[in-house]
């Protein structure tokens, strides 16, 4: 343990009542114990995640944000469907169910990438009708 500027190092006795954030080096709950509360190792009881890569390493991302972009910018009713399945993530994480939150989660990312679709579909007809509307208004001219 490394001793503040001054050389001295602090009291265990001065670090105020017990609580589940400063446990008193002598509760015997508390003796030996290393991390968080609730032995989590991680706060807010978030479980640990296993080393070695792949999703399980990734945070669950809930794609609500996206999915309101994807409502109001690119396409109404897919745009919903992504909203629920993005509340649906959420929901599952703050619940703990991981694998759950996962697929919907991967269902809200595919919803907004189908409305993000859409939107280039329409858009892509509408700029083609608009040619071929200046196209024949100038040809009959």
């Amino acid at each position: 343990m490394s001793s503040l500027p001054g050389g001295e190092r602090p009291d265990p006795a001065d670090a105020g009542p017990p609580s589940a954030w400063n446990p008193h080096p002598d509760h015997p709950d508390h003796l030996g114990a290393v991390g968080w509360p609730g032995d989590s190792g991680q706060p807010g009881g978030y479980p640990e995640q296993q080393a070695g890569g792949g999703a399980v390493d990734r945070p669950i991302r809930t794609y609500l944000w996206q999915s309101l972009v994807a409502t109001l910018l690119c396409c109404l009713p897919t745009g919903i469907v992504a909203i629920v399945y993005a509340t649906q993530a959420q929901t599952r994480l703050q619940a703990g169910d991981l694998r759950g939150a996962r697929q919907a989660s991967g269902r809200a990312r595919r919803w907004c990438i189908v409305s993000l679709i859409a939107f280039a579909v329409v858009l892509l007809v509408y700029v083609v009708a608009i040619v071929i509307i200046v196209a024949i208004a100038s040809r009959n001219d």
